[in-house]
């Protein structure tokens, strides 16, 4: 509400200047008319402007086609381009200004993680003038990567990132969850270049510990889907002994080279390869990013939790596996990582619920497939609906 308020203020403004004064009396709205019903040859009453701009009291909010022949009065095709054009020219007076260091990026960058994942429109018109400020790529892009929205347009913000950062360290990064979306939506083409395109990234000293962990993550997790078991040991192999240069690194960042790689892998059953990541896990010392909140650091550790309930699960553990699901809140999840994580939750928690818990959970896992776009998990989806028709009373389809 706020927020439409801001952008209703703009809007005056605007008016206002295209008009040449400000608008404090019923004459001025009277001309008013006069100018808008010339340039936009469609009418509209003084009164009606009267209310827009306070002269007369009121407790209604102007309607759809008010808001959208004001914004024509000023140039806009309708108040939705309007609104979109203000959005973009707040964000690039906040993150376009790099010399104002009491600019908090890290919160603003929140805020707008939660009005694109409202906005379908901001999801689309954001990121093409966004990513060419260096604030924007590292707070909004490196930082706040929306998983939850892999599977939509978002996916073209890694493509505008790259547009302006062209880095080894940005490459692994934009192409490593380029390919994570494309696995998830199951498009094997796509898999195939971007693969390709981490793969052909060399690993140097400057790549963060995160990203290092994606490039061997992405590698392992393709050698496995392919069937290419020669390739995997490599990639495996190599990844034990790059992860032994990033054991400092680890101890310092919010996520280890291993949980980063672990990440990638249980989407596979490499139970062996998983327990190892998980006991030989690097955790945080300390904190070298005094600019990240504690609020991550939860969410984090929240995702570690999962990792572990998965690889658990599928090792065959279920003592390990029930221990970590017992400790899992998915409120402790950040914006953005709350149904990508909370879809690994559910296709391990089904497996140990009781009945009315397993409906629950499979209603739960439905709707974020529907959600997400993930099309990787209808194969979960259809095996829970297997074991569920037996136990559900009436002739029910549970995929319908």
């Amino acid at each position: 509400m706020n927020r439409e308020i801001s952008v209703v203020n703009q809007l005056r403004k605007n008016i206002e200047k295209q008009f040449g004064k400000d608008i404090q009396t019923a004459t001025d709205c009277d001309n008013l008319v006069s100018l808008i019903t010339r340039d936009c040859k469609t009418n509209i009453s003084s009164q009606t402007l009267r209310r827009f701009f306070g002269l007369i009291k009121t407790t209604t909010r102007s309607s759809h086609f008010t808001l959208d022949l004001l914004s024509q009065f000023c140039g806009y095709g309708n108040f939705k381009e309007f609104r979109n054009a203000c959005n973009n020219q707040e964000l690039e007076l906040f993150f376009g200004n790099s010399d104002n260091t009491n600019h908090n990026y890290w919160d603003r960058s929140e805020q707008l993680c939660q009005q694109i994942i409202k906005s379908p429109d901001l999801l689309v018109s954001t990121h093409h003038r966004l990513m060419s400020f260096p604030m924007a790529r590292k707070y909004f892009m490196e930082n706040h990567p929306l998983r939850d929205l892999l599977g939509s347009v978002y996916a073209q913000y890694f493509l505008a990132y790259l547009k302006y950062n062209t880095s080894n360290e940005a490459k692994i990064f934009a192409y490593g969850f380029l390919f994570q979306s494309s696995f998830l939506l199951q498009n094997t083409e796509s898999m195939d270049l971007y693969y390709n395109k981490v793969k052909e990234t060399e690993l140097t000293e400057n790549v963060h510990v995160i990203p290092a962990g994606l490039k061997f993550g992405v590698q392992l997790l393709y050698a496995d889907f392919t069937g290419n078991e020669n390739l995997f040991k490599r990639y495996f192999a190599e990844m034990k002994k790059a992860r032994l240069r990033y054991r400092t690194a680890s101890e310092k960042s919010v996520c280890s080279f291993e949980s980063t790689v672990l990440e990638s892998l249980i989407f596979t059953n490499r139970s062996q390869e998983m327990k190892f990541l998980i006991e030989n896990n690097t955790f945080q010392v300390n904190n070298d990013e005094d600019y990240i909140p504690s609020e991550r650091k939860e969410t984090h550790d929240e995702v570690w939790k999962i990792l572990c309930a998965v690889a658990y699960q599928k090792m065959g553990d279920k003592k390990n596996t029930e221990r970590f699901l017992n400790q899992i809140n998915l409120k402790n999840l950040g914006t953005g990582w709350k149904k990508y994580y909370s879809l690994l939750y559910y296709s391990v928690y089904f497996h140990s619920a009781q009945l009315d818990q397993k409906i629950e959970c499979f209603s739960k896992l439905k709707i974020l497939i529907g959600e997400t776009y993930f099309c990787y998990y209808q194969n979960y989806l259809i095996a829970f609906s297997k074991e569920l028709e037996p136990l559900v009373v009436g002739d029910i389809n549970l995929l319908a």
